[in-house]
């Protein structure tokens, strides 16, 4: 009984990681493997194949805004199970779309999958399971979509490149079906259905823990509440569009097809460190200075990206490993934020509508980079403008941060 106690919460990660690996990894960030061979194959224009993320992003506000009453009704279990065979039929889709308006359908799909399988249901499970090393054990799940944009480009490009665009759809398809029993088998909405408690450092963790008590911050008003979700949604574009655009970026520099596979696995592989490093820090440190730290890796990235046209490849791989480190703002972060500045009382309402302005921001802002690219010939012009939203996203934080006076490390 004591081992299980102590293993089965971290079972439970390990079965939100591939969650994440699934709906985030497999759904969103890979996708920019595929964006020069649908345009390409497709005929469309930047501008049309931007609609498809835009559309994807549509949905995934809508699916935000809808995730938590989900998992309310289903369980988290069987909402984010239920989000995966979503997920899967999307993939089925978009192998058989020969359509603009089906490519969108298909996306319209995903960004529900992604959005009821995603960070929301992930942290409801964690704050479940976990009560010491939360932030830890977030950023560890949470970097399963990482992982999937370590380990998916290259054999992706190589289906791509030698049997097209249906065969390496359908082929993720099928992995997602085999994924999503993984996570049936790994799942539990509670400690409590298995006779458990939440996972605690304590000597003894056959004793029920105390629950951890998270007051919240004085100096949340309703300027300082507008200047956190304005903070949450300009990092919706720089991240959650600038992720899709990483390889058509390189491409449109002329970087060949095996670099920028491999680019966009050290995304991947920068983003799973990221996570893991963001909630070690958040644990030791504190939400604040570790939030600090990754926006300023997260500043330096948009520089790099920008000197795509030198043809750099050193730099080429510098830009995307500190892109990949400060992507933990974009999800891993809402969690951390919303306890800081809210505490337990307010982390349901914090969680749902951080998630939702982050997506809203994607949707705001999804066509540009296709428009810009048609009208300059390259997306550099786009990295630009997500610098500049990700400095003012963090001078909205740091003011919130000093507002409230919280984000101290635990004592």
């Amino acid at each position: 009984m004591r081992t299980n106690q102590s293993v089965r919460p971290w079972l439970v990660c390990l079965g939100g990681a591939i969650m994440l690996f699934s709906v985030m990894g497999l759904g969103s960030n890979v996708y920019s493997v595929y964006q020069p061979y649908i345009i390409a194959q497709n005929g469309f224009t930047n501008t049309q194949a931007a609609w498809i993320i835009t559309t994807r992003s549509l949905f995934i506000v809508l699916g935000m805004l809808t995730a938590g009453g989900v998992c309310l009704r289903l369980g988290i279990r069987r909402a984010c199970t239920g989000a995966m065979l979503l997920l899967a039929l999307s993939r089925f889709l978009f192998g058989a779309a020969a359509s603009l308006p089906a490519y969108l359908a298909a996306a319209a799909i995903t960004g529900l999958a992604y959005s009821w399988g995603g960070m929301i249901p992930l942290s409801l499970l964690i704050n479940s399971w976990f009560r010491d090393r939360n932030a830890f054990a977030l950023g560890l799940a949470s970097a399963g979509s990482g992982l999937a944009t370590i380990l998916i480009p290259a054999p992706l490009t190589w289906i791509l490149q030698n049997q097209g665009l249906r065969q390496a759809f359908w082929t993720e398809a099928a992995l997602v079906l085999v994924l999503t029993l993984l996570v049936l088998l790994l799942v539990r909405d509670t400690p409590a259905q298995l006779g458990l408690h939440p996972y605690c450092q304590a000597a003894d963790q056959s004793a029920p823990p105390e629950p951890a008590v998270h007051p919240a911050p004085g100096g949340m008003s309703p300027l300082y509440w507008g200047l956190f979700l304005t903070a949450v949604f300009l990092t919706g574009a720089p991240t959650g569009i600038g992720i899709s655009n990483v390889g058509v970026l390189y491409r449109t520099e002329g970087f060949d097809p095996g670099t920028v596979a491999a680019l966009v696995s050290c995304v991947g592989l920068a983003l799973m460190a990221g996570k893991m490093l963001y909630g070690e820090l958040a644990d030791r440190l504190g939400g604040r200075l570790a939030s600090y730290l990754l926006y300023g890796l997260s500043l330096l990235s948009y520089v790099l990206l920008c000197m795509a046209p030198g043809g750099s490849r050193l730099i080429a791989f510098a830009a995307v490993t500190a892109f990949g480190l400060g992507l933990p703002l974009s999800n891993v972060s809402f969690s951390i934020w919303a306890r800081d500045f809210l505490g337990d009382k307010g982390f349901a309402r914090g969680l749902k509508w951080s998630q939702s302005l982050y997506a809203l921001g994607i949707v705001a802002f999804g066509p540009v980079p296709g428009w810009l690219a048609d009208r300059t010939g390259s997306y550099v012009a786009s990295y630009a403008l997500f610098g500049g939203m990700m400095a003012l996203s963090f001078l909205f934080i740091i003011l919130v941060y000093r507002r409230t006076g919280s984000g101290r490390p635990a004592a």
